[in-house]
Formats: structure tokens, sequence, C-alpha cells
């Protein structure tokens, strides 16, 4: 598969229709606002999921990329910074609450 614009928003829509609305492009995770509720997808037992887990080990999440920059901040002694970024009604409060 060759990355380029049109394999990459092919396959976010296939992930969204699935209400899998992140989906990593290397080490980026791109998020995709489901206008909706998707269950359990901030919930305690899904922070508990990702808790310690290597990235990419389970599907991707912003709760994946939040625990590997507390633990890389952890074990390297650096700070991290992630860098929100889209449209307005994108869903980027939602994801950095």
């Amino acid at each position: 598969m060759y990355l380029n614009e049109a394999t990459l928003l092919n396959n976010v829509r296939l992930r969204y229709l699935k209400d899998k609305i992140y989906t990593y492009v290397g080490n980026i995770l791109v998020a995709v606002n489901p206008y909706n509720d998707i269950q359990d997808l901030y919930s305690t037992q899904t922070i508990s999921r990702y808790r310690g887990k290597s990235l990419g080990l389970l599907p991707p999440h912003v709760f994946a990329i939040a625990d590997k920059a507390f633990r890389d901040m952890k074990v390297l002694s650096q700070s991290q910074s992630m860098i929100v970024s889209g449209e307005s009604g994108a869903g980027k409060t939602e994801s950095t609450k």
C-alpha cells in the first residue's frame, strides 16, 4: 500500500464507518469527530486497558498517546509535549479532556 492522500483518506473513512475514530499515521494520531457518543470510548475501563501498554499493542487511541508521553517523561526525565490541531468542531476539546 502506498501512503498518499487518497489512501490515507480512504483508510480513515473506512475506520470511521466502524466507529474507529482514531488512526495512526506513523507516530501521529489522526482523530475524526464522530459527532455522537461512542460507548466506552473514554471510560475508566478504557483508560485501564491502555495504561502501561506499548504504543501499537492496542488499537489507536488518544489514551495510548497520553500514556506514552507520560511514561517517556518518567523514564527519560524529559518534558513531553503534544500538538493538537484541527478545524473548529473537529473534536480537539473532547480528545484533550
